[in-house]
């Protein structure tokens, strides 16, 4: 696909790889670390897993580039009898890593709010009704992201109800985990499919769109998760599929597909992945095509922005506690207004490059610089909705929190592949695969020390939580000052709230605590349970919760969560830790 001329060597891909991102690495460590723009979450995860690994990435990639050039390895033919297998066995290291990795646990609130909507889901409920005696403790068993419509007697996640339901689909089926590595291999289907329609004649450019993919630390771990990320990898790449089948029934089903996917989380993800593609068949002067996609826009905002809350209002009462869920406008300004806190960007992207394969942006890059303009103003160039997407996915996806990469821009990933697989067939010879086998071998390094760090981090959550969930107390209350994002384990068992009833001590009154250690059996979980268990310690103080501890102290009321007593011979040495 490209010309003699057009050939650019991997030993100069390698070094304006590694010297273009080492360059954005020192921007991002100096603006977000040395200037301290702000110690969110997203930085310290920076520091402590993404730097190092994509450092060292870095580091071998300039390292490697003297022996980058050469033919490497050659793949046969990407067939559905090779690609297929290979996806499974993807989804499957997926759906085992959401056990051995995370401990069958999601630690963010965001993950527990649509596990939790799946649990009502599963049992035929729009909401979960909070019984009577609760209802005085809504809030501090439920703290963030839930929605306001009949708040003040049902609990309801916040968004959108697509990926819950997926869940509790499969959880119906057996195991609702297994919904993120069944949408993995979806996408990758998907991605395959497309790179196929768009590289015919470059089976090598084909591999490796699928090696770049497969080799994403960010698709395999946040498949591992109940994300709605996954969701909107796999469904951006069926929509691109059905546009680029074409006919009235491939675009009839992509509309369809986009209506679905804008209500997986929240419905802004879709038009900004499509919006770019619209713009492409209008070069293209396909009018009818592009007006249909348009109005598919319009009806993602009626029904999700309009419709939904409507319905919810109906079936479930007016807002309480909070305001309504946000509207149209609401959305577009908080996302103008966060776009100018202090860039955000910059340290969710440096994480994005650390994720995924280390060749991804060089040979995406090595597309878009060489877009033909003529060809693009006629709307035959494919670069140009896929790099759109891209850069409106990155750079107004702001502020995730936690994430293993930029989540915000998971949709992106195919579109980045591809971008990367049409760079490798118009600058690259045929089968001179080395450079990729090097890329690929480089990732996998700095991919198992994210995936060791990760596991790090998570674990001492995890336990704390099965702590939680073991003891026999009727209450369990979370001191928030006892470690770093430790409201998140305020949840109940499988999505289910439930005994004991975790409770978030910050957000009740001493009123409400004495009513609880008068009528139930409370226990407290504080820093002198969270800081054994290895969670990170929270530095500030609150005078109101000095009050709070000091008051529950005087009345006996601040017991320590204890595990259960062993029930057998076993279970009583393993818990002296075999010291007899």
């Amino acid at each position: 696909m490209g010309a003699p001329g057009s050939f650019v060597s991997a030993r100069r891909l390698f070094l304006a790889g590694a010297l273009c991102l080492t360059l954005w690495v020192i921007g991002t460590f100096l603006w977000h670390v040395t200037y301290r723009q702000g110690i969110s979450l997203a930085v310290i995860l920076l520091l402590d897993q993404d730097l190092p690994a994509l450092l060292g990435a870095l580091a071998l990639l300039a390292l490697a580039a003297p022996w980058a050039e050469g033919r490497g390895f050659s793949l046969p033919p990407p067939t559905a009898r090779i690609v297929i297998p290979l996806v499974v066995l993807l989804g499957l290291a997926a759906w085992t890593g959401h056990y051995a990795l995370f401990q069958d646990y999601a630690i963010s609130r965001d993950e527990e709010v649509a596990r939790f909507a799946a649990a009502y889901m599963r049992e035929g409920l729009f909401a979960r009704p909070i019984p009577i005696e609760w209802e005085p403790y809504r809030r501090a068993i439920m703290p963030e992201f839930f929605s306001p419509f009949g708040a003040a007697d049902y609990w309801t996640a916040a968004y959108l109800p697509v990926n819950s339901a997926i869940q509790a689909l499969f959880w119906q089926l057996g195991d609702p985990n297994l919904a993120g590595p069944v949408l993995l291999m979806t996408g990758l289907i998907a991605l395959w499919r497309v790179a196929l329609r768009l590289m015919p004649d470059r089976p090598d450019a084909v591999w490796v769109t699928l090696i770049l993919a497969f080799s994403s630390c960010q698709l395999w771990v946040t498949a591992m998760t109940p994300y709605a990320m996954t969701g909107h990898f796999a469904l951006n790449l069926v929509w691109l599929a059905l546009v680029l089948r074409g006919g009235w029934l491939g675009h009839g089903a992509a509309g369809l597909v986009a209506l679905i996917a804008a209500g997986l989380h929240q419905w802004h993800f879709p038009p900004l992945f499509i919006a770019p593609f619209i713009l492409w068949m209008l070069l293209a002067r396909r009018w009818q095509v592009a007006a249909f996609h348009a109005l598919t826009l319009v009806a993602i905002v009626v029904v999700w922005a309009k419709l939904w809350p409507g319905f919810l209002l109906h079936a479930l009462g007016a807002p309480a506690d909070v305001r309504p869920s946000a509207g149209v406008a609401d959305k577009i300004g908080s996302l103008f207004e966060r776009l100018g806190d202090r860039w955000q960007p910059l340290v969710n992207l440096t994480r994005y490059i650390a994720w995924n394969n280390i060749l991804m942006a060089p040979l995406a890059a090595l597309v878009v610089a060489a877009m033909r303009w003529r060809a693009l103003l006629a709307g035959r160039e494919i670069a140009l909705p896929l790099a759109l997407g891209c850069v409106a996915g990155c750079g107004l996806a702001l502020a995730q929190g936690y994430g293993w990469g930029f989540r915000y821009a998971h949709g992106f990933i195919g579109p980045f592949c591809l971008l990367a697989g049409l760079g490798w067939a118009r600058f690259r010879p045929c089968d001179a695969m080395r450079p990729v086998l090097i890329g690929l071998l480089i990732t996998i390094l700095s991919g198992g020390y994210l995936v060791w760090r990760t596991y790090e981090f998570v674990a001492p959550y995890a336990a704390s939580h099965r702590l939680i969930d073991s003891s026999e107390a009727d209450v369990v209350l979370v001191d928030p000052r006892g470690g770093l994002y430790v409201t998140d384990l305020v949840r109940g068992r499988n999505g289910v709230p439930g005994r004991p009833m975790v409770m978030n001590l910050g957000m009740l009154t001493i009123e409400q605590v004495d009513e609880l250690c008068h009528n139930y059996v409370v226990q407290l979980f504080e820093r002198a349970d969270f800081r054994p268990l290895g969670v990170p310690l929270a530095r500030w103080n609150l005078d109101r919760m000095d009050m709070l501890r000091a008051h529950m102290k005087e009345a006996g009321c601040d017991k320590p969560v204890q595990p259960p007593l062993p029930q057998t011979m076993e279970e009583a040495f393993n818990a002296a830790d075999n010291a007899m």
